[in-house]
């Protein structure tokens, strides 16, 4: 036993060499990982039937529920929802942007607050003779509201002006 082994007491160097082989190995499998993992270009989001839930929620709503009478193609509805008093419908368009309408039995100032926090007044809108406040988001999104017999209406979106109030054009009570 003339000399000494290192065996049971590693020197920092051999820990080194340790933790970058294994380090490398990681890199390697991430990258193969990257290489064949397959990405969507588009996401895929469920889709509801929104003239269904429209037409049964119809029936015991005791508010004019409002939702499009179609919608342009490449658009879909992903989101619905009725509860005693409130009505929500939640569409993509074809370019996944997308618009929320909101009808709730709050006043105009608390749906401000739930659904379109920190945006401005931004004017108003004049769509098929009905006149609806605008209000301008901190992301780009549009906001339109209309008080209508004790509910308050609001749509708002991350799409362009112009198809928002084309959406709030389409919509309707039957």
């Amino acid at each position: 036993m003339s000399g000494t082994s290192s065996r049971g007491n590693p020197s920092m160097g051999d820990i080194a060499r340790s933790v970058g082989v294994l380090g490398g190995i990681v890199l390697v499998l991430f990258g193969i990982g990257q290489l064949v993992t397959i990405t969507p270009e588009r996401p895929t989001t469920r889709t509801v039937d929104y003239r269904t839930a429209a037409e049964s929620s119809r029936t015991v709503a005791d508010f004019e529920l409002l939702a499009p009478t179609s919608l342009p193609d490449g658009w879909r509805a992903t989101s619905v929802r009725y509860e005693e008093g409130s009505w929500h419908l939640g569409v993509l368009t074809d370019d996944d942007a997308y618009i929320g309408l909101e009808q709730v039995r709050i006043s105009e100032e608390r749906a401000v607050e739930r659904f379109a926090e920190g945006s401005r007044a931004d004017g108003t809108a004049v769509i098929d003779g009905v006149s609806w406040s605008r209000r301008a988001g901190p992301d780009d999104d549009t906001t339109y509201l209309r008080r209508d017999g004790g509910m308050t209406n609001l749509v708002t979106g991350s799409a362009p002006r112009s198809e928002i109030e084309r959406y709030v054009s389409s919509l309707s009570a039957s």
